[in-house]
């Protein structure tokens, strides 16, 4: 990946970045404190890492599962996380 860097607003509080070149994703990160969550495939050795927290799981495919002891959020949780505002309301 070596092409510019395309960051659109995808939400109220986050924001997403792609190559513009590739298209390959970048990033996810939070407007408020300008914090991201960088893309594992942006790392090379990403496949020996440890996972730690899964977001959406109560809407995830059925049959769908990460394994592994990670701590997993609802989707409630995961807007609570986020977007507090958002996540009061569901």
């Amino acid at each position: 990946m070596n092409g510019p860097v395309k960051v659109f607003k995808s939400s109220d509080w986050a924001q997403r970045a792609f190559c513009e070149d590739c298209g390959s994703t970048l990033w996810y990160g939070l407007i408020h404190d300008n914090s991201r969550n960088l893309a594992a495939g942006l790392f090379e050795n990403a496949g020996g890492a440890t996972l730690a927290i899964e977001y959406y799981t109560d809407v995830c495919p059925q049959g769908y599962a990460l394994a592994g002891d990670h701590q997993k959020l609802t989707r409630k949780q995961t807007l609570a996380l986020f977007a507090p505002d958002e996540g009061e309301a569901q």
